[in-house]
């Protein structure tokens, strides 16, 4: 069962800099930040809220390292903005195979290692109504890389 909105992701051309405005902006602060050298990108979690289920919602700055890299080819199509939603659950492997049993296309066949040693998989865009989503299994909190 999906339990919030654990992040919205946003495609951008400089980390550093949109780090920057949402920090002076809005008063965020980077909570978390690695390289996906699988998914060729650099990014920035900003914590802006705890969650009654234990986790916490974010925004997910996600720059690209590489031209090839999804994001990049995002950006380079579409600029900057909401590259995807993505949803909490307690069981990624058991919503996306019942969301994968009502036709809509899980884009892995088993999830894999995402942000802070989470486990994620995404669902087709043209499934989802043009949005990209992402369904996330937060690591337990001692095992959350900060």
């Amino acid at each position: 069962m999906l339990t919030r909105i654990d992040h919205i992701g946003i495609a951008c051309f400089d980390l550093d800099r949109t780090v920057e405005f949402y920090r002076a902006t809005y008063g965020f602060e980077v909570f978390h930040t690695e390289v996906n050298e699988e998914q060729g990108v650099r990014e920035a979690m900003l914590k802006i809220n705890e969650t009654s289920d234990g986790g916490a919602s974010y925004l997910q700055l996600l720059e690209p390292t590489r031209e090839d890299s999804a994001v990049g080819k995002w950006l380079a199509k579409n600029g900057e903005g909401v590259h995807h939603i993505a949803f909490g659950t307690a069981d990624v492997d058991g919503d996306s195979e019942g969301i994968r049993d009502k036709g809509v296309r899980v884009l892995y066949d088993e999830p894999r290692i995402g942000s802070m040693g989470s486990r994620i998989t995404f669902l087709h865009p043209k499934d989802c109504h043009g949005v990209l989503t992402e369904l996330v299994t937060s690591a337990p909190p001692a095992d959350r890389e900060h």
